[in-house]
């Protein structure tokens, strides 16, 4: 069995994980970074998002976006905006994303973690065991590319989306994979040009219609656009699927998920293409390679972001992230529901959410943070999951070296404004 020693190892190379392993290395650690995938991103490459959601303040006046807060978050869009050949895209309600190309997300990824020197990626990796002596995680055993490596960190921090390590250690954890309906992200390219979103409507019901004859799937009528997709002849739309059973294993669920998704798209495709005017010389390009999990398992953390302070724009002297997206829920329906809180404003996670209860070297971020259901419905995107990532990374690093949090919360806070 192979063993590395590492100062800081990090489960997960999507938005968290890249950003996590990035600041730890900066900060001068010795950093692993397992990714299941041959390549860096997460959702954003295997998923095929399309935009990043979480960036900048809402404002339905200003002209120029806001980032909700200074340091990692500004270079990252900036290198991905340049990479795409894109920039931010104000939607309704003066929301505010940064549409981008997966490819491009994957490459300033990957010039991200390289560029901080310290950090050895490691694909095609998956977590299988861990070992726990005293409160602290002291091992973790992965199979990567068909080799068992077994490894031994000072600081761990869990950016898997499912809460993994966490559960395998015997972390307080809680379930939450039914809180939000996944989606399937797939591509029609050559579509009429400027083809938006205002004809969507007239597209869904006839889809509708379809549905209710027979001439199409059920599921098929619950398709939606991508947000800032449509001006261009690429056209990204996702379809939702349902929310499934509570009590349904998680594997079983996602298997269900899967092949239902990829089913209803070769459906929605040609039906696209035969009957809708915008795309009789489209072409489809595909699907991504993963469905869009929006909601997983999560950690129970020292403190719990709630839907309360998301809404009320709460602030925390422990705060080591922003939040500035709306509480954004996929239900079982077409569209989400939605609840705003102030314009120009943002809310602060405080650095207790990012700590499981019963672990004392384990820090989590991403989607698997502790937060209540409506709560993670906005904390969950990927602008972020880059902050939340980037906070554990830094606090990991320094606990790492014999510092104590105090200071790496004080670290990532002056890092927030500058």
């Amino acid at each position: 069995m192979k063993a590395l020693h590492c100062d800081v190892l990090v489960i997960g190379g999507g938005a968290a994980g890249l950003a996590a392993a990035a600041a730890a290395g900066r900060a001068g650690a010795q950093v692993v970074l397992l990714e299941r995938y041959g390549f860096l991103g997460g959702l954003a490459t295997a998923g095929g998002v399309g935009t990043v959601c979480g960036l900048y303040l809402r404002d339905a006046a200003g002209s120029k976006p806001v980032l909700a807060a200074a340091g990692f978050l500004g270079e990252f869009s900036a290198r991905l905006a340049s990479a795409s050949g894109s920039g931010p895209r104000r939607l309704e309600q003066g929301l505010w994303v940064l549409p981008f190309l997966p490819w491009a997300f994957q490459g300033v990824a990957e010039a991200v973690v390289n560029e901080a020197k310290n950090v050895t990626p490691v694909l095609h990796a998956t977590v299988a065991d861990v070992s726990v002596e005293g409160g602290r995680l002291s091992q973790v055993r992965a199979l990567a590319w068909n080799e068992v490596l077994s490894l031994h960190p000072k600081w761990v921090v869990d950016c898997s989306g499912e809460a993994t390590v966490v559960a395998l250690a015997g972390g307080a954890t809680e379930e939450g994979s039914a809180d939000q309906a996944p989606a399937l992200v797939f591509v029609m390219e050559d579509a009429e040009r400027g083809w938006v979103e205002g004809r969507m409507l007239g597209v869904l019901r006839e889809l509708r219609r379809a549905v209710d004859q027979g001439r199409l799937p059920a599921g098929c009528e619950r398709l939606s656009l991508v947000p800032g997709s449509g001006p261009s002849r690429r056209v990204t739309f996702k379809i939702n699927l349902p929310l499934g059973e509570p009590g349904q294993p998680g594997w079983s669920r996602v298997t269900a998920c899967e092949r239902q998704a990829r089913g209803l798209v070769d459906a929605l495709q040609r039906f696209l293409i035969q009957n809708v005017a915008a795309f009789r010389q489209a072409h489809f390009s595909g699907a991504a390679a993963q469905l869009g999990v929006r909601a997983g398992r999560r950690i129970r953390g020292l403190a719990t972001l709630s839907e309360e302070d998301v809404l009320g724009g709460r602030k925390f002297a422990s705060g080591i992230a922003r939040g500035c997206w709306p509480m954004e829920r996929w239900l079982d329906q077409p569209q989400p529901v939605i609840a705003f809180f102030q314009e120009r404003d943002y809310y602060e996670i405080p650095v207790g959410c990012l700590r499981p209860a019963g672990l004392d070297n384990v820090l989590a971020a991403g989607r698997c943070l502790s937060a209540t259901a409506g709560a993670l419905a906005s904390a969950r995107v990927i602008g972020t999951a880059l902050a939340t990532g980037w906070a554990a990374g830094q606090a990991a690093a320094v606990q790492a070296g014999g510092r104590p949090l105090a200071e790496a919360v004080e670290l990532i806070r002056r890092q927030m404004t500058e």
